[in-house]
């Protein structure tokens, strides 16, 4: 679905390979966490893949109340250019997830000085 912008809290499946390393490989779900101003100015979104590992992480936040299953990776965020990729709506998670995500994904951006 190329004619609809992922928003806040939309899980969506996309491809985004090429990728190396440790970084999610294939068709896989991601769910966009930044605010629509950014998508309106600059057409891309930030997102957090979803994964079915059995790992356990602080930053690996179980999916609740969705249709998907596996946990949101906020240690692993990417910037997408939707409209350069194929891509298709999954499902949007309630305001209460969205709002636990947001919350701990603080820490990837917190200083680690004083």
């Amino acid at each position: 679905m190329v004619n609809k912008v992922p928003m806040q809290g939309d899980i969506i499946k996309i491809n985004l390979n090429p990728k190396q390393g440790h970084e999610q490989k294939g068709n896989r779900p991601y769910i966009c966490l930044s605010h629509h101003l950014v998508s309106d100015y600059a057409n891309i979104a930030v997102f957090a893949p979803i994964s079915n590992t059995s790992r356990r992480y602080p930053l690996y936040v179980p999916l609740k109340k969705t249709k998907s299953t596996g946990v949101v990776l906020l240690d692993q965020l990417v910037t997408i250019d939707y409209n350069a990729r194929k891509w298709s709506y999954v499902e949007t998670v309630g305001d209460g997830f969205l709002d636990e995500l947001l919350k701990k994904v603080i820490v990837v951006f917190q200083s680690n000085k004083g």
